[in-house]
């Protein structure tokens, strides 16, 4: 098949793929932003303000949890129909030549839920609202697309051979059945088979036409890539034509920031439409091999689109107003000046054994603000450094804490550096790191605040050390006993005002740590610390952030990307800002 009747359907679709797109951002942002306040509603009627990792039991223990939980699973259930449903409809209409709007579209998307009634039904919204964002395996709905599987989950399974082949052989399999049932929608949606009929029909499908499925999918994944590359740089073509021109520094700060948000249009418009033209090409497959090869795309007629052109004008109109706002308001706005400080994830990070004195002397010398460790009490009540539930890991010993006396685990060794109790590490870090001390596993209750408050105020050290948890029932009790003591709550799950927690700090993970986050929270007069941030691409990210820290093992690599981001020329700046808007 000739290139131009390759890309033909799609550039013809793109105005009308177009509107679909927009019209359904923005009926489900509304949808979204009503089910959102009414949600809020419910919480403040049980005095809370938010539901996070650390409490979730309360979505089962009251009622407005249940309500909660039926205005969300409604909310899912809307996206499927209109990004789902509705997509492949409107896709199949235009293959077919068919006139149809975007209402008829998402009306016959909530019509098709019906459809879903069965375990078949059921396993596809499983896969595309969860599996496919979690694992990054197909296309998932926006709504759940930042859904993710968290950082230290991840290094658990990474540092564990039996759960890393685990893993693998799930990708695998999942990978496998995304393939072999990837037309099923396209049956029961357009065909009016039963999801049952529908996949037995889209297995014979892929079987009958493998290789030239495959050959489809990569042809149309490298013609994707080029056409986004090219505009992508044609777009950015004037930006570096800007850099040889002689001017001022206004008129240089004005053309640098419109002319790199040309191109970051352009790549979160490759974005938007990637689900679309996906869509479309399944589409286009499905209908292929169903007639046997009969099927002909029928070309579709010129038609004007005022609704897309005039969106396209608002856009530039949008791109100069906040080029003009970016030069008067630079610093704010691009976070010229790097303040995130560096917080060393088990007292050292990588760069000495973990959870040692050890660690916490190379966390100082590397200008680390603080380090954080983890304690546990032991069966004779004194309080242990201890990551995981037993020391087999560190010291190839399949005990807990609880199950040994002090002078037992002293006789460990973890990379020849002993296992330091509370006291030793406060000893270490005294004037020069602050402590954030996590109470941690089993034996982090009531006893174990009021036994680490003894502790750190016999040392003196109140000011020096913060007490952090993933509980937080036990940071509320020591908010309410010792409100002297600063406490930190550690999140990797979030819904609600968080910034509302009655904490100094809040510790959340990477993903649930956006501009929106940080901002309500400082405006709380609080701090917040994103975990664990050990990549190069998510340092630079939140070292360019409002975040006031980061926790990460790599100390020496985010000390290094600091000192690289205080010393930016001025394109950089703004192309990194750029940057951290697409991620």
């Amino acid at each position: 098949m000739k290139l131009k009747n390759r890309i033909r359907p799609f550039y013809q679709a793109i105005p009308k793929l177009l509107t679909f797109q927009l019209v359904s951002f923005l009926l489900l942002s509304l949808l979204t932003w009503g089910i959102s306040a009414l949600c809020g509603l419910l919480l403040g009627l049980t005095g809370k303000t938010a539901v996070t990792s650390g409490d979730l039991s309360f979505v089962f223990t009251h009622w407005q949890g249940y309500v909660m939980i039926a205005l969300i699973l409604l909310m899912v259930i809307s996206y499927v129909a209109v990004e789902l449903n509705a997509l492949l409809i409107y896709s199949s209409k235009l293959l077919d030549g068919e006139k149809t709007s975007v209402w008829q579209s998402v009306k016959g998307g909530f019509a098709a839920l019906k459809k879903y009634l069965n375990l078949r039904g059921l396993a596809v919204v499983l896969y595309a609202v969860v599996l496919a964002p979690i694992l990054g395996l197909g296309f998932s709905v926006s709504l759940t697309s930042s859904f993710y599987m968290p950082r230290f989950i991840m290094s658990v399974i990474n540092n564990t051979p039996l759960f890393s082949i685990g893993y693998t052989v799930v990708i695998i399999l999942l990978t496998v059945v995304a393939f072999i049932y990837c037309f099923i929608l396209h049956g029961a949606l357009t065909d009016g088979m039963t999801m049952k009929q529908a996949s037995v029909n889209s297995r014979k499908l892929v079987k009958g036409n493998l290789k030239n499925f495959l050959f489809e999918l990569i042809c149309f994944l490298v013609i994707a890539t080029l056409a986004a590359v090219l505009l992508t740089a044609c777009a950015a073509l004037p930006l570096l034509i800007v850099q040889l021109i002689p001017m001022g520094e206004t008129a240089l700060r004005f053309c640098d920031i419109l002319f790199t948000l040309i191109p970051l249009i352009v790549l979160l418009f490759a974005a938007l439409m990637s689900v679309s033209f996906f869509v479309l090409k399944l589409t286009m497959l499905y209908k292929k091999y169903s007639s046997e090869g009969e099927w002909q795309y029928r070309k579709q007629d010129k038609e004007r689109h005022p609704f897309v052109i005039t969106a396209v004008v608002l856009v530039l109109i949008l791109c100069v107003a906040f080029s003009v706002v970016g030069v008067n308001h630079f610093d704010e706005i691009f976070h010229t000046q790097i303040t995130a400080e560096i917080i060393a994830h088990r007292a050292g990070g990588i760069e000495a054994p973990e959870n040692t004195v050890k660690g916490i002397e190379a966390a100082y010398e590397l200008g680390a603000m603080g380090c954080e460790i983890d304690i546990q009490r032991t069966s004779d009540g004194y309080y242990v450094v201890n990551h995981d539930a037993d020391f087999a890991r560190v010291a190839g010993v399949e005990k807990t804490p609880e199950e040994m006396t002090l002078s037992e685990v002293k006789e460990l060794s973890v990379d020849g550096e002993p296992v330091p109790t509370l006291e030793e590490m406060l000893d270490a870090s005294r004037d020069k790191v602050i402590l954030f001390v996590e109470l941690k596993g089993a034996t982090a209750d009531d006893q174990m605040a009021d036994d680490a408050v003894r502790i750190i105020k016999e040392k003196g050290m109140e000011n020096q050390v913060v007490l952090i948890s993933l509980k937080y029932d036990i940071l509320e009790y020591i908010e309410q006993e010792y409100p002297e003591m600063q406490t930190g709550y550690l999140a990797f799950i979030s819904f609600g005002q968080i910034e509302n927690t009655p904490f100094d700090y809040l510790a959340l993970e990477e993903e649930i740590s956006t501009d929106e986050t940080i901002a309500a929270i400082h405006d709380k007069g609080k701090k917040i610390m994103v975990w664990t941030v050990n990549e190069e691409d998510d340092i630079e990210y939140f070292m360019t952030s409002d975040a006031d820290a980061i926790i990460t093992d790599s100390v020496k690599l985010s000390g290094e990307i600091k000192e690289q981001l205080s010393n930016r020329s001025l394109l950089e700046i703004i192309l990194q800002k750029a940057y951290s808007l697409v991620q």
